[in-house]
């Protein structure tokens, strides 16, 4: 399955920074990289990297509330926002998704491999690596239009994520996605022309994309994924991770090489993963760097020289389903409103 490498365009200073933001982000726009997009760029390492961080990491989803705030919706669509939000985080790979359950007052995790199995929820809080909380609240609007009438769909996420190991919160977004139905009513105000309950319900599913895909892209940012190099020859590099850890297909990523403890950017490559390992095709050496050069020519010149020192990648970038990209087509603006 191909991935995209996405990130959310005006989030990069807030991800830098580590702090929260008071703003709801609205269908935020959002980009692709690619080696063509950053091949001018510096080769230089992201922010938040972190070796111990290589891993799959455990992730317990905790949707708190969930609500609408205007229109009638069915509650059945709006109860499955919470298993949707879920099942959509799970799809990164980057990391073990971990459903909460509320259990006579004690908050316990089931890993969402067994939700629907008759095993109960076994792992606490302190087991989770990560813990995100959000709560939902979904609305709907109905502007009438000359031929027709518009539905409008609007679902917004307040979101949190807490580090267990540090206590400390990462982030705090809140995040708003908007989708739009064109429908035609007949007499008594029923709907005709075949829109149903399914339908309405795929459209607030692809509006919940829009807010979900925040969240996503912040733990994508915060915790890129990366592994140890255990091969080489030439420009042809191995790493222990691949797809199922969330390494992407065509993922950019900085190879880097640490000497007397300090990480030292030595190339830029471009990984086709495997299960579980990936291939790295390094696309540019650092050897415009001083402090990389000297580390570039032992590598380019000794064959063995993997076996005495250690080199690491890490990723550029996030990988994303592609089924993501269509969902996230589909919008709405305030134009809508008066064709």
């Amino acid at each position: 399955m191909k991935y995209g490498l996405v990130y959310l365009g005006g989030l990069l200073a807030v991800l830098a920074a580590g702090c929260s933001s008071d703003d709801i982000a609205l269908e935020p726009t959002h980009a692709t990289y690619s080696y063509e997009q950053v091949k001018d760029q510096e080769i230089a390492l992201p922010a938040n990297y972190n070796k111990n961080n290589y891993r799959k990491l455990l992730l317990g989803v905790a949707v708190n509330d969930i609500g609408v705030k205007a229109g009638e919706i069915s509650p059945n669509v709006v109860q499955t926002l919470s298993t949707r939000l879920q099942t959509e985080m799970a799809k990164l790979k980057r990391f073990s998704v971990f459903s909460a359950h509320n259990r006579g007052g004690v908050l316990l995790f089931q890993s969402l491999a067994d939700v629907g199995d008759a095993k109960m929820p076994d792992k606490n809080p302190r087991e989770m690596d990560l813990i995100l909380s959000a709560s939902i609240t979904v609305s709907k609007e109905k502007t009438e239009r000359k031929y027709d009438d518009l539905l409008i769909y609007e679902v917004e996420c307040d979101f949190s994520c807490e580090d267990i190991r540090t206590g400390e919160v990462k982030f705090a977004e809140k995040a708003t996605g908007r989708t739009a139905r064109a429908v035609k009513f007949g007499l008594g105000g029923r709907r005709v022309g075949g829109y149903s309950e399914e339908d309405e319900k795929q459209a607030i599913y692809n509006a919940a994309m829009k807010a979900i895909a925040v969240a996503a892209n912040k733990l994508g940012n915060y915790y890129p994924v990366g592994g140890q190099i255990t091969g080489m020859l030439s420009t042809r590099m191995t790493m222990d991770k691949g797809f199922e850890h969330g390494v992407g297909k065509d993922m950019v990523m900085t190879v880097y090489a640490s000497v007397s403890g300090v990480d030292v950017p030595v190339a830029r490559a471009v990984a086709s993963p495997s299960d579980l390992t990936s291939s790295l095709k390094i696309m540019q050496w650092n050897d415009d760097d001083e402090d990389a050069e000297p580390i570039v020519d032992e590598i380019r010149k000794d064959r063995n020289w993997l076996k005495n020192n250690k080199l690491y990648a890490v990723g550029i970038g996030l990988a994303t389903p592609p089924e993501w990209e269509n969902q996230y087509k589909d919008s709405f603006d305030e134009s809508m409103r008066a064709r």
